[in-house]
Parts: structure tokens; C-alpha cells; sequence
């Protein structure tokens, strides 16, 4: 009778574990498919160009499956949208959200340098952020590692800092004209510090 008992209470154990792992099994597909439309919202609303809806719906990804692949993969998409809208702010919200959930992510990171170069572009006349995002420029190119994103990450670089070479020297030489050597030394110097040669990057 004993024995009877042990192996009924061991025979519930088995199936209430199978049943158990069944049932997660489910649940985990279930949360897989319900991932996958979002994202299929999500790239239908940036195929419409609303934007907006498909922030809305990242939104939702986030909330509801906030490690997700298909989450990390949303939020770079949505970065590279933004940044083709020149809206580098969100683009780099997005980036961080994407770096949060897998900070080995080197696409992630290359879009990150990238989207910090575009923007000083769109600044070039702004001398102080033009300066801040230089100093983040050189900081983030340490972040990737394979080699065209590190070819690619040299090439921004060299470009900011020869558009602040030749800003520099512009204001310089303005200032010479108008026979305020201070004034035009302070620029001058400011393009020296930049550690460039112009003359040596389009040396034929």
C-alpha cells in the first residue's frame, strides 16, 4: 500500500512537472508572437512615415518585452529613421536603448558615432558644440573594434576636425585683417591644437 502511494505521488510530481514546462513553453511562444507583430506594426508604421505611431508602439515593445531582440532591433531601426529626419536627439535616445539591452552590440555603437558626426555637420557654425562633439567623437571611435567601422570612425573624425581647421583659420585671418593679432593668434592656435595637416591629407 505504501509503495502504491509512493509511486502515485511520484507519478503527479512527473506530470505536474511536464505539465508545467508545457505551459511555459506556450507562454514563451505566446510572447514571441505577440513581440513579433508589435515589430511588424512597428516596421509597418515606418514604412507609412508615421513616425510618431511607431515611437508609440516601441513604447509598448519596451513595456512589455524590454529585453527583447526584436526590442533591440526596433530601436535601432527607429534611430536610423531619426537620424535620416536630422531628430539626433531621439536617434540617440533610441541607440542608448538598444546599447542597454546588449552593450556588445557594434552596429549599435557605429550608429552612435555616426549619428554624433552627422549632428555636427548640422552644427559647423556652433564653435562650442562643434568642440563637444569632437571630444565625444574621440572618445566613442575607442568603441568599436572591427575594422571598417574603426576605418569608417577615423574618417568623421578627420572630417570634424578638418572642418574646425579650416573655421579656425577663417576666423584667424578675419581677425589679422581687422589688426587684432590676440584675437587672430587665439584661432590660429586653436587650429595647431587640432594636430592636422590639411596640406598632408590631399597631398597627391
Amino acid at each position: 500500500m505504501k509503495k502504491y502511494i509512493f509511486y502515485s505521488l511520484i507519478t503527479l510530481l512527473i506530470l505536474g512537472c511536464s505539465n508545467t514546462t508545457n505551459s511555459i513553453k506556450v507562454n514563451n511562444q505566446q510572447n514571441i508572437n505577440s513581440a513579433k507583430n508589435i515589430y511588424t506594426l512597428i516596421y509597418k508604421k515606418i514604412y507609412q512615415k508615421d513616425i510618431d505611431g511607431a515611437d508609440d508602439l516601441y513604447i509598448k515593445l519596451k513595456t512589455d518585452f524590454e529585453n527583447s531582440d526584436l526590442t533591440k532591433k526596433a530601436a535601432k531601426d527607429l534611430a536610423i529613421v531619426h537620424m535620416q529626419n536630422k531628430e539626433y536627439i531621439l536617434a540617440n535616445f533610441y541607440l542608448q536603448e538598444a546599447l542597454s539591452i546588449d552593450s556588445n552590440d557594434e552596429f549599435a555603437k557605429f550608429l552612435l558615432i555616426k549619428n554624433q558626426f552627422l549632428a555636427a555637420l548640422e552644427n559647423q557654425r556652433d564653435v562650442n558644440y562643434m568642440q563637444k562633439a569632437l571630444k565625444a567623437l574621440e572618445l566613442n571611435r575607442n568603441l568599436v573594434y572591427s575594422d571598417d567601422y574603426v576605418i569608417l570612425a577615423n574618417s568623421m573624425l578627420t572630417r570634424v576636425k578638418l572642418d574646425m581647421l579650416y573655421k579656425n583659420r577663417e576666423i584667424g585671418s578675419l581677425y589679422q585683417k581687422l589688426n587684432k593679432t590676440n584675437a587672430a593668434k587665439l584661432y590660429l592656435e586653436r587650429a595647431k591644437e587640432l594636430g592636422i595637416d590639411s596640406k598632408e591629407i590631399y597631398k597627391p
